[in-house]
């Protein structure tokens, strides 16, 4: 999924074969594929930090992990993100259905505040691993 750093390297040949690229530009071109390589193995080792989460860090409409917790006057907890969308065409709490907006949610402090404790554990262990 998304851009092939192998690609973006085979691009190089023809990129510098018909000079599309001022020296700055291309050298900034020829490394963006070992950045993107880089980005892409952190992305996937903060992935694998969340695979054991629990339950109650999950947004509880995407079953994603959260990362700005709010909770809905229902009492439900989902990411910010996911309601703001959610009421951008509906504009009722999606548990229950009452009338609400963006101004009705509550953030989750301590909800957060226990997912960063739980998380920076999990980083401070995997990197006492690696």
């Amino acid at each position: 999924s998304g851009c092939n750093p192998e690609l973006l390297r085979s691009a190089l040949k023809p990129v510098k074969k018909l000079n599309l690229l001022q020296p700055e530009q291309l050298e900034a071109f020829e490394s963006f594929p070992d950045l993107m390589e880089i980005a892409a193995k952190r992305v996937a080792q903060d992935e694998l930090l969340l695979v054991d989460a629990p339950d109650e860090f999950l947004d509880e409409i995407l079953s994603s992990f959260m990362k700005d917790p709010v909770m809905l006057p229902s009492g439900h907890y989902v990411d910010r993100p996911t309601i703001a969308q959610h009421l951008l065409n509906d504009s009722s709490d999606p548990f229950n259905r009452q009338p609400m907006t963006i101004d009705d949610v509550k953030p989750a402090t301590e909800l957060k505040a226990k997912m960063d404790a739980w998380l920076a554990g999990k980083q401070a262990a995997q990197m006492s691993d690696d």
